[in-house]
């Protein structure tokens, strides 16, 4: 296959518009994962099947990676738009495109490191509109600008690479020798682990890792499906929380008098005439989804995004001339820092704001606003701490997980499911608690925080996504060993031994590796992922894996 120049124009403007994430949860869908992208690949190349084949083996390297707090070990989305379209026009096989992609996915976060660095300077001429008022100008520089400088940015680099990059590396891959080839087959087969051994380190509780252990041999010695094994986790999941619900409550006692209180204020504040419609909440929010990471940045992280989601209301709390000076003033406390995740944490904090800014606009010096900022300040990171347990580091993988056996069979439909699902859910969650934080104000979102709802959701998705896992790591962690003992008399192989043991007990233990380090040694995606390629493909290349 030979790469137009037309597609790699294509490839660079698609790869550069999910770098933009572009809105919030189906950019950061893409953003962190393959398995999308591999559809667009598929798409513009012609050839859907082998696209989403090579981008279900490039996924399962990266299953948990997350950009919390907006660190991101590696960068799956340039990986794989490199990756998929260079494999495909050199004829790599899928365990040489995961050695290619490893190695572009890291060198992505550093470009990425450099544009979020000179998006700060983008924020600072923002503050020159917001003094005076002009919000236009304000999102000019610091949403569409940056949006821009990274979408050619991208683009630019990736055209070049896709566009040359083929035919040179194709004169390489002829040359190469066969126990090279053994080793990247060995470390395609042992990189998955990284993946799964990342996100079970992020949501397991040391109570909860027997499940990753049932889910584990439940696949290896019954063999069934991903749908049977989701429905039995469910199930399991569903018993567990029953069982254990009374730790859940009992935790999440009040006060009666302080609860009655609570209850007061939050009527009589739902009651108060407001001044924002549903239709103009949904809005405030609607922004607020499409831009919170264009204008990323390590100086001002989501600021520019909330900010310009709260415009259209400011514009309606302060309508006249004499207001002006309040309005900037509220452009200016709300360009500070601030940074969440979009569903659980920034739709109570928008809601929250809204409702803060409104109060403080009926009467000006009754609310400071140090307050607002404050309360914020304060909410964004324990929620955004259960937006990153749930919806990234547990809902995204169980959604791509159930839909990996089809894009491994080369069906579209696994890389479209899973993006949909979450965008679908995480959007009404979304929108649901900035609805419901703005009616009621703090009282909704303190009473979230504190609810044992809450951390019956977190031990439900921490053990469904466990054992889930440990299933997916029994299917698609393939590591063996070829190491023969020969007698006189007979000829047996060291795997059939580790098989007598236990079924899988291989895969098992280079997981059980990964997770140790990453829980017990240091928490160094970057570290965990280069020793296992090292290790793996030396050990690969003197046959003593595949």
């Amino acid at each position: 296959m030979t790469i137009s120049l037309t597609q790699a124009i294509l490839l660079g403007l698609f790869c550069g518009i999910a770098k933009c994430c572009i809105p919030y949860t189906a950019g950061a869908f893409m953003y962190n994962t393959v398995i999308f992208n591999a559809v667009i690949v598929g798409a513009v190349l012609g050839d859907m099947s082998q696209a989403m084949m090579i981008g279900a083996s490039l996924q399962l390297i990266y299953l948990g990676v997350i950009a919390a707090g907006g660190n991101q070990p590696t960068d799956p989305c340039l990986a794989a738009y490199v990756a998929i379209p260079v494999a495909m026009a050199s004829g790599l096989n899928t365990n040489a495109a995961v050695a290619l992609a490893v190695p572009v996915g890291l060198l992505g976060v550093q470009i990425s490191n450099l544009l979020y660095l000179v998006a700060g300077f983008f924020a600072q001429k923002a503050d020159v509109y917001a003094e005076k008022g002009d919000a236009k100008g304000m999102i000019g520089r610091s949403i569409v600008g940056v949006g821009f400088m990274r979408l050619i940015c991208f683009a630019s680099l990736l055209t070049v690479a896709v566009y040359f990059g083929s035919g040179a590396l194709q004169g390489v891959l002829d040359d190469i020798p066969k126990f090279v080839t053994n080793g990247l087959t060995a470390m395609g087969a042992c990189l998955p682990a990284v993946g799964f051994a990342i996100i079970a380190n992020l949501i397991s509780k040391p109570k909860f890792v027997p499940f990753f252990f049932a889910g584990f041999f439940m696949i290896q010695y019954t063999k069934i499906g991903t749908i049977p094994l989701l429905m039995m986790g469910a199930f399991i999941t569903f018993l567990y929380v029953t069982f254990t619900k009374n730790e859940y409550t009992s935790n999440a006692g009040y006060d009666d008098d302080e609860d009655d209180d609570e209850d007061e204020d939050e009527e009589e504040f739902a009651n108060e005439e407001r001044i924002l419609s549903k239709k103009d909440v949904f809005k405030s929010y609607l922004i607020y989804w499409f831009t919170a990471e264009i204008c990323h940045s390590f100086e001002r992280m989501q600021a520019p995004g909330f900010c310009a989601a709260l415009v259209p209301a400011l514009k309606k709390f302060y309508p006249n001339k004499e207001d002006k000076p309040h309005y900037i003033e509220a452009l200016k406390r709300n360009m500070t820092f601030f940074n969440t995740e979009a569903h659980w944490g920034g739709g109570p904090c928008l809601g929250l704001t809204l409702a803060m800014e409104e109060k403080k606009s009926r009467n000006y010096d009754a609310i400071p606003g140090e307050m607002i900022v404050n309360l914020k300040t304060g909410l964004m990171g324990p929620l955004a701490g259960i937006g990153d347990t749930i919806s990234w580091s547990t809902l995204m993988y169980l959604f791509i997980g159930l839909f990996l056996p089809l894009a491994k069979q080369g069906n579209p439909l696994g890389g479209i499911g899973p993006i949909v699902l979450l965008t679908v859910i995480c959007f009404e969650i979304g929108y649901f608690l900035t609805s419901k934080c703005y009616t009621f104000g703090y009282s909704f979102a303190e009473n979230m925080l504190k609810s044992g709802l809450i951390n019956m959701i977190i031990t439900g998705a921490s053990i469904l996504g466990l054992f889930m896992m440990g299933g997916l790591a029994a299917t698609y962690v393939t590591v063996s060993t070829p190491i023969k003992f020969a007698t006189s008399t007979y000829t047996t192989t060291l795997q059939s031994i580790l098989n007598s043991i236990a079924p899988g007990i291989l895969p098992l233990i280079v997981v059980l590796c990964i997770w140790g380090y990453l829980a017990k040694v240091k928490r160094n995606y970057f570290a965990a992922t280069l020793g296992v390629t090292i290790i793996s493909l030396v050990l690969g290349c003197i046959g003593v894996i595949i």
